[in-house]
């Protein structure tokens, strides 16, 4: 028995001899064997499954990570054991927070890629270029830990890039082969005894995109000059060759040198590859190229961001030694259920586990730390098809991100201390929220969703035809989906322009390549050999996006990551933080800027100007006006706060691509207000009118003030069609024929569109009424008013019945009335109260903003009524709808390329007006000012600062000549707020007329006449204004309000005689030079009255009292030099004191209840006791009089 038992075990251990054990690794037959590659690459981040734009509350829940492949892993490993190999090729670590978070944060803790890798057991890592934008400090830290020893499940991997040389040693010997850090260029993996050569290439770009210290001590050889290299010596020891690198396919080459990083160039130079695995270009196909013998050699790009993973599983004959299947794919890790993305993977639970501390603390300490505030919501609708907050921001960023700011990061070069003109980017945002800045506290975390990738920037050179050329290329992938503008390939991909003074039009019905119809920079057409400083990031400077290929097949010549281009790089801001020149980074400080300076977080504000028009659609039958009023000549918009004309006729010519009907018109006093209507009597504003395309216009009060044959001549000018229905000649106080036509009807593809020009009857006194008369003080031209406002409303409905017999669908007032309760019975709600078939009244006059208000006429039916403000301040913009529905809103900034031919002219006008008189003559530290803290203007209704300072300058120019008192009219004071530097065109702003200074001598009861006069309106409601209420010097008084106005005047506004009843100006004092003391008005006295022509001479404001007086000297200087005088007569030109715009000096005492009676007994005379509104400072006016005494030294100009 025992030798029979021994006879079997023998057999048995004979059978074992050729029997193989049982084994987890395949096998196919006796002589065949099975192997498999799986490999990762452009990870960027991707190791936990987060989608890190959903939020805190998503985290792991999303459909792509490493910690998911691990499962796919861990599958192929239990059926493949020691036959699976494992590699990733790089771009491991930037890209999400996580990574990010714990490279630049957290240097004492494992690195939870490289412990990712190490856990799973990877076998090798190739570097990406991406590696090294963190510097050499951070990559050194991940690579020792990853290749450091094995420590409980975790294993080492092997680092590979053969082409990274030690560039020490290839210094001191040009044929050494020294990699670096000693890395291994290769390895002989043997599998079931076949042996496979693997072979790591990096790719050798990085010195093209990253600063020197990042890659400090590293020579880069190309990957077909190093693979020859070890070739030989590989072929010798290896039954296969496997390809692992970090390099594309490059098609065209990034290095400028197929040789230097093309994988297809590679394969086809070489016939030992037996497949290859390629990383960098995000690709997601297997592709293959042909070797020298025509053999088809599989390259697996194993797509981002854990989406995928490679695969190559080889069946191997080891009898003839051959490959007989090489079988390669992709396996992806989501799939498309029921219209969702869904994973196919589980997470595999140890890896999660493991990296699980590092997500929460990358969301706790980093992820939701608030940086900033934003003060309104960052819209992501329309992104890509229209101008975006957004996407403004970001341009914003880039321009302030790619210059030397401090000037000390490129101290020998002061060429990039300039910001670029323009900036390109493309969306490069992810998610899908409403909005993609939310109001509210803004996380670090955000800028992770906001900014994709790691990019920075360069500010280069690019001429006119790059830049169009560059907007074409993006506007090739705009088509037309279901009705609307969408992009061909996503956003990524697709680029918008941005730059102060920079518009582009893109006509979407064009042909791809000539859809770029207009492209202006300050207006002006761009020209293909104009020069523009441009912003872009490292990605499509480096020819991603394929932009740089499609300028150089259309006409240009542009060489990607040219040197000779590069002004700037944000890289060198790396060397400040080593991400500080990142663009998350630079939005981070943005943000962090903005929310601690004045505007206390980012605003989304839209200030880019391009558009995208379809010109195959049919264009609106709506009927738009546009309309200003009161312009005054304010061309420069100087605040910021406004318009220019170069906007408004932007606006039309936008409106006119989608509109069939557009007009534009004016509601008057747009030729007088600042020097540049005064200069040239309103030659140049006539002209700007006429190329922004005014359709018409009506007289305004101001368009009067250069007098009336230069009124007439603007009316008539055959430029600007003016009209006005209650404009008249006179003759013997009979009125005759109208001076201008009192319609215009617009033909408007059928509809016939009336419009009814209204001039204000306050003209004859709010200009000059001496130009209404001949020379013999005779009336010669009249505007309908009456006292009762009924010659007006004649003339309107006379006007209107005639457009309406003419045929008129439509009938709009294009008035300069106001609805100022100080205007009636001549306001625009008075006419359209009288009157009847009006549809809309656009007004002026009043300054008032009117968005739309609906009036009744006098048939009860609603008239449409608006008026923009003045200054610019806003478009209006009236529509009339197919079904006639009539409505009116104000645009206080318009999204518009401004008219280039209309910008051009202004800023040659305000260049040369402001060049004439910008000289500085003086200085003030307060501010003039005739507004309270509300904006409401005071200076026509109380004493002001500047009010004091124009009358204290008239008073100073005759103090030789032993002037008493002067006077300045409120409504000759026009000025905003000044301060600072002092120039005749800051005094061309105070007084905006040309008036000219006169003296006079008066009697003391024509100073209390004129001062009466002046006050008739004064009241508690500061809105109760008068032109013509007096600010002095040398003279103080008291308005008691609640004295009832009975001064008396004509139908035409023009005083006639003092009141019928009581005077409300009161306790009127002169101030005596010779004795330093304050003296009661004398009726009967003569004083020497300072002042302008328009007061004192011509009727100005119906001053008709100094009818009489003796001419002490007429015509002496001009208004705006009057002050100019007055300035240099202070030391150095320093004006002081002025200190309160409200209230000024205390000249002007408001009394506005009566006192009732003392128990001493009734009063007398004109004791009163003062309800005041400001209590007069005699200590102020004694200092006054003295202070302008002792200016008579200065020798007047």
């Amino acid at each position: 028995m025992k030798k029979i038992l021994s006879l079997f075990l023998t057999l048995a251990i004979v059978i074992g001899l050729f029997v193989p054990a049982a084994s987890a690794e395949p096998t196919t037959g006796a002589t065949t064997t099975e192997f498999a590659f799986l490999v990762t690459s452009d990870l960027h981040g991707q190791i936990y499954s987060t989608d890190y734009s959903a939020g805190y509350e998503a985290s792991g829940t999303g459909t792509t990570g490493l910690t998911r492949i691990a499962t796919y892993i861990k599958q192929m490993r239990a059926k493949y054991g020691e036959n699976l190999y494992l590699a990733d090729l790089g771009d491991t670590i930037q890209g999400a927070p996580l990574t990010y978070y714990y490279a630049f944060n957290k240097p004492e803790a494992d690195d939870p890629a490289m412990k990712a890798f190490r856990t799973l057991g990877y076998d090798l890592w190739v570097p990406g270029n991406h590696e090294f934008n963190y510097g050499l400090g951070i990559l050194n830290r991940q690579m020792d830990y990853l290749t450091s020893a094995a420590s409980g499940k975790e294993t080492p991997a092997a680092i590979m890039a053969a082409n990274y040389l030690d560039a020490q040693a290839r210094a001191a010997d040009p044929n050494s082969w020294k990699t670096w850090k000693n890395y291994k260029p290769y390895e002989i993996r043997e599998f079931d005894g076949v042996k496979v050569a693997i072979i790591g290439l990096a790719n050798p770009n990085i010195p093209k995109w990253d600063i020197p210290a990042n890659w400090e001590g590293i020579h880069f050889a190309g990957i077909y000059e190093t693979y020859k290299h070890y070739e030989a010596e590989m072929k010798a020891q290896a039954d296969m060759i496997a390809v692992m690198t970090h390099c594309g396919m490059a098609y065209t080459s990034e290095a400028g040198d197929l040789a230097m990083d093309s994988v297809k160039y590679l394969v086809e130079k070489t016939n030992s590859i037996d497949f290859v695995f390629s990383g960098h270009e995000h690709g997601t196909k297997v592709l293959s190229a042909t070797n020298t013998d025509g053999k088809s050699i599989p390259i697996v790009q194993p797509n981002t961001k854990a989406k995928a993973i490679g695969q190559v599983i080889v069946t191997y004959d080891k009898a003839t030694k051959t490959a007989t299947l090489v079988d390669a794919e992709n396996i992806a890790m989501t799939q498309r259920v029921s219209g969702k993305t869904v994973p196919c993977y589980d997470i595999d639970p140890e890896l999660g586990q493991i990296l699980k501390p590092y997500e929460e603390a990358t969301w706790k300490d980093y992820m939701l730390q608030v940086i900033g505030q934003s003060n309104g919501d960052y819209s992501a609708a329309g992104l890509g098809t229209a101008p975006s907050a957004f996407m403004d921001l970001v341009n914003r960023v880039q321009i302030l991100g790619a210059y030397d700011r401090t000037g000390k990061n490129t101290p020998n070069n002061p060429d990039d201390d300039t910001p670029a003109q323009l900036s390109i980017s493309a969306p490069l945002t992810s998610g899908s929220k409403e909005n993609l800045i939310p109001k509210g506290d803004i996380c670090l975390g955000d800028m992770f969703s906001l900014y994709r990738f790691e990019n920075w920037f360069y500010q280069i050179r690019m001429n006119g035809k790059e830049v169009r050329t560059w907007l074409e290329y993006s506007a090739s992938k705009i088509y037309e989906n279901n009705g609307k503008l969408d992009i061909k390939g996503g956003l990524t991909y697709y680029d918008v322009i941005y730059g102060d003074g920079f518009s582009y039009t893109i006509d979407a019905a064009q042909p791809a390549g000539s859809r770029v119809v207009k492209m202006t920079y300050n207006a002006k057409p761009v020209t293909d050999d104009q020069e523009f400083t441009v912003v872009l990031n490292n990605y499509r400077f480096n020819g991603g996006g394929d932009y740089v290929n499609y300028l150089n097949s259309h006409g240009c010549n542009f060489k990607a990551n040219d040197p000779d281009r590069i002004i700037y790089s944000s890289q060198f801001d790396m060397i400040n933080g080593e991400d500080e020149g990142q663009a998350r980074s630079l939005l981070v400080n943005y943000i962090k800027e903005q929310t601690a300076g004045q505007s206390k977080g980012i605003t989304p504000n839209i200030t880019s100007n391009w558009k995208i028009i379809n010109s195959s659609s049919a264009k609106s039958d709506d009927i738009v006006v546009l309309y200003t009023n009161d312009v005054h000549t304010y061309i420069d918009n100087k605040t910021g706060k406004g318009l220019r004309y170069s906007d408004v006729a932007g606006y039309r010519d936008d409106l006119l691509d989608t509109h069939k009907n557009v007009l534009l018109v004016d509601a008057g006093d747009h030729v007088q207000g600042t020097a540049y209507g005064g200069m040239d009597s309103g030659a140049t504003i006539l002209k700007l009118m006429q190329t922004a395309g005014y359709d018409l216009a009506t007289l305004g009060n101001h368009e009067f003030d250069y007098g009336m044959e230069r009124a007439l001549a603007i009316a008539k000018n055959g430029i600007v069609p003016y009209i006005s229905c209650n404009f008249y000649h006179e003759k013997d106080g009979v009125k005759g024929a109208n001076v201008l036509d009192s319609y215009k009807i617009f033909d408007l593809d059928g509809k016939k569109v009336a419009f009814v020009g209204i001039t204000t009857p306050e003209s004859f006194t709010k200009s000059t009424p001496k130009y209404f008369q001949d020379s013999n003080g005779n009336y010669i031209y009249g505007i309908a008013g009456g006292v009762d406002g009924q010659a007006l409303y004649d003339s309107v409905q006379a006007a209107i019945d005639a457009v309406k017999a003419a045929g008129a669908d439509y009938v709009i007032g294009l008035a300069h009335l106001g609805v100022d309760e100080s205007s009636r019975p001549w306001t625009s709600k008075d006419v359209i109260a009288h009157v009847t078939g009006l549809d809309a009244l656009l007004d002026g006059h009043s300054h008032s903003v009117v968005e739309q208000e609906l009036v009744k006429d006098k048939a009860g039916h609603d008239v449409v009524l608006s008026q923009t403000g003045s200054y610019l301040k806003n478009l209006g913009q009236l529509t009339i709808t197919a079904n006639g529905q009539i409505t009116t809103k104000l645009l206080s900034s318009v999204s518009t390329v401004q008219n280039w031919a209309v910008k051009e002219l202004e800023d040659a006008w305000i260049a040369q007006i402001d060049g004439e008189l910008g000289q500085k003559i003086g200085s003030i530290d307060s501010v003039l000012g005739n507004h309270n803290k509300d904006g409401k203007r005071l200076v026509r209704s109380r004493e002001t600062n500047t009010g004091d300072f124009a009358a204290d300058a008239l008073y100073h120019l005759f103090l030789d000549q032993g002037v008493d008192v002067a006077i300045m009219n409120g409504g000759g004071v026009r000025n905003n707020e000044i301060t600072g530097e002092l120039t005749y065109k800051k005094m061309k702003e105070i007084h905006t007329f040309g008036n000219v200074a006169c003296l006079q001598r008066v009697t003391g009861q024509m100073l209390l006449d004129a001062l009466e006069w002046g006050a008739r309106n004064a009241d508690a409601d500061i809105a109760k204004e008068n032109g013509g209420f007096l600010q002095v010097s040398g003279l103080k008084y008291e308005i008691h309000t609640y004295i009832a106005s009975t001064v008396q005047k004509d139908e035409k506004g023009v005083w006639t005689g003092g009141p019928t009843g009581e005077y409300r100006v009161k306790n009127v004092q002169i101030f005596n030079r010779a004795t330093n003391t304050w003296e009661a008005l004398d009726l009967t006295k003569e004083y020497k009255l300072a002042g302008y022509n328009y007061t004192l001479r011509d009727l100005g404001d119906g001053f008709a009292m100094f009818k009489g007086a003796v001419n002490e000297l007429d015509y002496v200087m001009q208004d705006y030099m009057v002050l100019a005088n007055y300035v240099q007569s202070f030391e150095n030109g320093h004006v002081t004191g002025y200190k309160n715009i409200d209230g000024g000096d205390g000249r002007i005492t408001f009394v506005f209840q009566k006192a009732p009676a003392a128990d001493s007994g009734p009063q007398t005379g004109d004791e009163t006791a003062i309800g005041s509104y400001v209590v007069t400072s005699t200590v102020t006016l004694l200092a006054l009089g003295a202070c302008l005494a002792l200016r008579r030294r200065k020798t007047q100009k």
